[in-house]
């Protein structure tokens, strides 16, 4: 197994997101911080949305997706991936104790809960490179974790944990299949100061990888709202549906963080009569008939539902591909009737080898 370079497709962003390059010009003079707010039905009623006395804290919201591939214009070599790829999300929340063991000792503080949200994603794909008439199996198996404390706090990392083995694309013309693509087999886990400002990184490598485990201590300080990467997906959930902002994500494969923007576009329906939606469509009307609030009907008594998308990409001369989301629209702030859940992904993957989607098969709340 050939070790792997410092990128990865982080199944943690609601789908992945290719992460190449570091965190140039980070530090701002003006606070360029991205509003955020609790679009989900996993809270409070109050201001400070999370409180241990609600009883939606007690709640799990669960989205799960079916991943396909179309395929790209890459004529020196190809990627396939086998049917029944799945896409899974969990959200809900607990209480973290800054004094636990597990903290780093630089990081701990006596005396110091907070009520926090988990996001937890899976991953789980079967692929194949082929160049020549040869192939290469690969398994994509992510598991991510992250913790991060309320909307009105800005969703600031505490913790986050990535299970990753997959096998990246390498090059865009590769000499062979061997160098067609980089395997990864590890485990990060980062550490967040409770101000956002410092991050610790642990990492260990599986099997025939190989890795320095010295833990990195880096600051992470910006004028910029601070996302951990397997937070993304929930992170965008949380924003206004207009606009483009711009905003750090921590990147633990590479011990340091990028800059990206959200290039929100307009609201649209998500027609009945089109096939590709029609997954989303039944998970949504499951969805309502079991009490979540997600939409309205029309005069003839059909329930209309629309998403918003937001274009995701580096803040880079070469930004690299960008990865599309779709989110249910927020028709009305004070009610927040969307809840903006997560419709559907459209991830360009690098290299012109085509396009994975995401689309919701089921949502639930219980």
């Amino acid at each position: 197994m050939k070790n792997a370079i410092k990128f990865i497709a982080i199944a943690a962003c609601a789908a992945s997101i290719t992460l190449l390059a570091g965190c140039s010009g980070c530090n701002a003079a003006t606070n360029y911080k991205t509003t955020t707010s609790p679009n989900w039905q996993i809270r409070g009623g109050s201001a400070d949305e999370l409180s241990e006395s609600s009883t939606l804290m007690t709640k799990r919201e669960t989205a799960i997706y079916s991943v396909t591939h179309n395929a790209g214009a890459n004529t020196n070599y190809s990627v396939e991936y086998a049917e029944g790829g799945t896409y899974t999300t969990v959200l809900y929340a607990t209480t973290y104790d800054w004094n636990s063991q597990g903290i780093p000792e630089a990081l701990r503080i006596e005396n110091q809960t907070d009520c926090v949200y988990v996001y937890e994603t899976t991953l789980q794909l079967e692929g194949a490179y082929v160049m020549d008439g040869n192939r290469a199996p690969f398994t994509t198996a992510v598991h991510t974790i992250s913790y991060f404390r309320s909307a009105a706090n800005n969703l600031l990392p505490v913790y986050s944990m990535q299970d990753i083995k997959t096998a990246s694309p390498g090059s865009i013309n590769p000499a062979n299949l061997d160098s067609a693509y980089v395997e990864m087999d590890r485990v990060y886990e980062t550490y967040y100061s409770r101000d956002g400002g410092t991050a610790i990184v642990h990492a260990e490598a599986r099997g025939d990888d190989s890795i320095d485990n010295a833990d990195v201590t880096t600051g992470t300080g910006s004028e910029y709202s601070l996302f951990d990467a397997s937070s993304l997906g929930i992170a965008l959930r949380s924003m206004t549906q207009s606009g483009t902002p711009a905003f750090d994500v921590f990147v633990p494969t590479n011990g340091a963080g990028a800059r990206y923007q959200a290039a929100w576009g307009a609201s649209s329906a998500i027609a009945r009569d089109n096939e590709s939606y029609s997954s989303i469509i039944s998970a949504l009307d499951s969805a309502v008939d079991a009490g979540y609030i997600l939409t309205g009907a029309n005069d003839e008594g059909v329930r209309e539902y629309a998403f918003t998308p937001a274009v995701v990409s580096l803040v880079s001369a070469m930004t690299g591909p960008s990865t599309t989301y779709y989110y249910l629209t927020v028709t009305n702030t004070d009610l927040n009737a969307g809840r903006a859940a997560l419709a559907r992904v459209e991830e360009q993957l690098p290299f012109s080898l085509g396009t994975l989607v995401y689309n919701l098969t089921s949502l639930t709340l219980n």
